[in-house]
């Protein structure tokens, strides 16, 4: 292969495509040919002479959202709570889109309120306190959602998912944001895309007197010059008055009193709170938002993982506590209502939640199958006569 077949592969390319795209496949070009030469050794030296890549014009204004519209985002009730928690995490922390996809429940610990993210785009681990308010959130998030293999799982997996950016602007639009620039591309300007939370998370902070270190501490930008780019917007934004993000777990209605205080063991506040975990970073969901067994989008079943929710999901830096001693088994004493007519689905049950590819028996995300009919208020399926109930010794 020579220059001129690079040349001409360039020149070939639909004349649509932005300048960036074709920086893009530029670069891919230009790897293939730098590993025939080494460590392939296919090629005595890469023909392509430094220069080669085209520069992209990156001058291109680009959307960022205002504290009220993030305000209103969170509250959108008919967003899927899944996906809310994990824009809200991403505005909040200035993690890229695609690293906070990846994190895994051992890269947190809730306890102290800290997050180690030691694979990333750069090659260069780091690690910083998570802001209180995300905290408080993940806490109650999982509470309801125990995590699995990742932190933030969609409907089909782990999210971002394939159409990030798409999804992004639809579940903005379903917010009620209507602000013309966030969804115009033109020659000057692009539509906002799910790594502009990235760009909303600097500008917010600058704005409100963040140093370039605190957040290069979280970003990982290499220089000033790549925090600088934002200045300008971050002093529109400190002109107009706006004030910083609202705290997640005040932001997100479902989650509203229910994260405890940082720095300790986990605590929920509410009228489903219920003990902490023994040993676990996250808890274990109170009985009345315990999810239940259902199929997931690949059809697996998840009755193994509600089972292992009180599992030890602490950090992987930290061990565990020895389980606290096992509580004298109270009696209880059941009492047989009798009763012909079936009890209705929602008395039971008043809803049940989509957690990514779960489903919980509680209020907040979104609405799945109603429960099962054909029950009798008894205790027994339809059809079954209801002395069953007094067959359980006490």
């Amino acid at each position: 292969m020579t220059l001129d077949h690079a040349d001409r592969a360039i020149f070939m390319l639909p004349g649509h495509l932005e300048a960036s795209s074709r920086q893009a496949i530029a670069k891919v070009i230009h790897r293939i040919l730098a590993l025939a030469t080494y460590p392939a050794r296919i090629i005595a030296n890469n023909p392509l002479p430094r220069g080669w890549i085209p520069k992209a014009d990156d001058n291109k204004a680009k959307g960022s959202l205002y504290p009220d519209e993030d305000r209103r985002l969170m509250a959108a009730v008919n967003i899927p709570l899944s996906y809310r928690i994990y824009y809200g995490f991403l505005i909040r922390e200035g993690m890229r889109a695609d690293e906070a996809g990846r994190l895994e429940p051992s890269d947190l610990d809730l306890d102290r309120g800290a997050v180690v993210l030691d694979e990333n785009k750069t090659d260069d681990p780091r690690a910083w306190a998570l802001s209180p308010d995300v905290v408080r959130a993940l806490r109650a998030y999982f509470a309801m959602c125990p995590p699995r293999e990742r932190v933030f799982m969609g409907p089909s997996g782990p999210l971002p998912g394939r159409n990030g950016a798409h999804n992004f602007r639809n579940h903005l639009r379903r917010a009620g944001i209507r602000r013309p620039e966030l969804f115009e591309t033109t020659d000057s300007r692009l539509n906002i895309r799910l790594h502009d939370t990235r760009a909303t998370f600097i500008t917010i902070k600058l704005a409100n007197g963040r140093t370039e270190t605190w957040i290069s501490d979280r970003t990982r930008h290499k220089s000033s010059r790549q925090i600088y780019h934002y200045k300008r917007a971050a002093r529109k934004v400190a002109e107009l008055g706006l004030s910083d993000f609202a705290p997640l777990d005040e932001a997100i209605p479902e989650l509203r009193g229910m994260g405890g205080s940082v720095g300790g063991a986990l605590v929920l506040v509410g009228p489903d709170s219920g003990a902490a975990s023994d040993g676990g970073s996250f808890g274990a969901a109170p009985s009345s938002q315990a999810p239940t067994p259902t199929d997931d989008a690949a059809g697996r079943s998840t009755a193994a993982d509600a089972a292992a929710e009180g599992g030890p999901l602490g950090p992987r830096w930290a061990t565990s506590e020895p389980p606290s001693a096992a509580k004298p088994q109270k009696h209880t004493e059941i009492i047989k209502f009798s009763s012909d007519r079936a009890s209705p689905a929602g008395d039971f049950l008043a809803g049940s939640l989509t957690c990514g590819t779960r489903t919980s028996s509680a209020a907040g995300c979104r609405s799945s199958s109603p429960p099962r009919q054909g029950r009798q208020a008894g205790g027994g399926a339809a059809g079954e006569p209801a002395a069953l109930a007094n067959a359980i010794p006490l």
